[in-house]
């Protein structure tokens, strides 16, 4: 288990290199589809050449074979095969960085961003005591810039607003596109009375830096939650804070 001086180092260097988080994610899915290739996924994987000694020790762990089934091999052409692995590796982490990113904003795709908020959870309730807030965030008056100042004026103001909330998050906190002005932040480690703080301060930052004003509603993590529950708790409290702001009565029960 890693210690918390080199999570506070990787998370450092994410901040320092946004190709770091891909790697990462690359590393994962890597050793999740060959569990018994170890170490040799980071060689695989980001900037580098393979040393020649370890290309033949690379290729047999991803063929899973022993390093003596590839003697009949010479070192160029073993290096050659590793380095035409590590382009195809390249290759499907870019794929699966366009599959997972939403173009615009940066933000994750709303599928691939439930289905990493769901592994949050799942990881939370293996370490219980940690909390995990989602706060829901919607941009105010998006339709109307849209409608005075056309789309390329509400697109910018979608990726400035993006901007803004990440530059109040921590490196590893995800942001999720929900809906076409709708996102969703995800802090791990947090509670929500912290995670009001951050709301406050993603407001904050965001008319600062996006010229425009966004409405948030928090929900933390309850032991029966999945995260389609989570983020309807936080859409919900949205909402509701909403109403009471703008002084609109909450409908009548039926």
């Amino acid at each position: 288990m890693p210690r918390q001086d080199e999570i506070v180092e990787t998370q450092a260097a994410d901040r320092a290199d946004p190709s770091a988080e891909t790697h990462r994610r690359s590393r994962e899915a890597l050793t999740a589809a060959l569990p018994d290739i170890g170490e040799v996924s980071a060689e695989l994987i980001g900037h580098g050449d393979v040393p020649r000694p370890r290309s033949r020790q690379v290729l047999a762990a991803v063929l899973g074979i022993p390093p003596a089934s590839l003697t009949q091999m010479d070192d160029t052409d073993v290096s050659r095969a590793v380095d035409r692995l590590r382009a195809l590796i390249d290759q499907c982490a870019r794929l699966a960085d366009q599959a997972t990113v939403d173009e615009l904003t940066g933000a994750m795709r709303r599928g691939s961003g439930m289905a990493a908020l769901q592994r949050e959870i799942d990881r939370n309730r293996r370490s219980p005591g940690k909390g995990l807030v989602a706060i829901f965030i919607d941009l105010d008056g998006l339709k109307a810039v849209n409608d005075r100042d056309g789309h390329a004026a509400g697109d910018e103001r979608l990726r400035a607003t993006v901007k803004a909330i990440r530059e109040r998050l921590r490196s590893y906190d995800l942001v999720i596109r929900y809906g076409g002005d709708e996102f969703v932040c995800v802090l791990t480690n947090s509670d929500a009375a912290g995670a009001e703080r951050t709301a406050a301060a993603l407001r904050e930052n965001v008319l600062v830096g996006a010229h425009g004003s966004i409405s948030v509603g928090v929900a933390e993590l309850e032991p029966d939650d999945d995260g389609e529950v989570l983020v309807a708790r936080a859409d919900l409290a949205l909402y509701t804070g909403r109403r009471v702001r703008d002084g609109t009565p909450s409908p009548a029960a039926p």
